[in-house]
């Protein structure tokens, strides 16, 4: 194990952590979040196809399928599961935990997770390019904040979108956790 000191911790109180080493993981900062993002954004344009595992940059892929090799790709690696399989895994292998306060405790690069689908949360600051989708809703314009794949009868590439427009049903929010002896853990 690498004794790495840590100041703090999202998952211990910080009078518990300040100055020892990480024994239980770290969940990822919203700057490692933004490093999934980036990665999100160079599949933007992958046709969809329900291939799961056999998702390929640029040529086809589905949820599940993109959103573990865009974690992959950006460093933070976890074995395939489909989407009815997600939660379970997150249960089992603690790499993951579950982030309660939502919209409030998201950030760039959370897993959102729907029964039979999931993305990667995106919060584009008021400035970037991809930001605006031109959608209006109810009067009001509804700017993207996640990358997903669609499906099959969309016929929409992988690309970002706005949550609210995307689905009305209710999603849970996981965020990666390096675990002891990883990276800056």
């Amino acid at each position: 194990m690498t004794e790495a000191s840590i100041a703090a911790s999202q998952t211990s109180p910080s009078n518990h952590v300040a100055g020892k080493i990480c024994v239980i993981g770290r969940l990822i900062t919203e700057e490692e979040g933004w490093q999934i993002v980036n990665a999100a954004a160079s599949w933007e344009g992958t046709p969809y196809d329900s291939v799961g595992a056999n998702s390929v940059k640029g040529v086809k892929g589905d949820c599940s399928g993109t959103t573990q090799k865009i974690y992959t790709e950006a460093g933070f690696p976890y074995p395939y599961k489909q989407t009815s399989t997600f939660a379970a895994y997150v249960a089992a292998s603690s790499r993951f935990q579950e982030i309660t306060d939502i919209p409030n405790g998201l950030q760039a690069g959370d897993v959102l997770l729907w029964p039979g689908h999931m993305a990667i949360y995106a919060p584009f600051p008021k400035d970037h390019p991809k930001r605006q989708t031109g959608v209006m809703r109810r009067g009001q314009r509804m700017d993207n904040n996640f990358y997903t794949a669609f499906n099959d009868r969309t016929h929409v590439p992988y690309g970002p979108y706005n949550i609210a427009t995307f689905r009305n049903d209710r999603f849970k929010a996981f965020r990666y956790l390096l675990l002891p002896g990883e990276g800056k853990c």
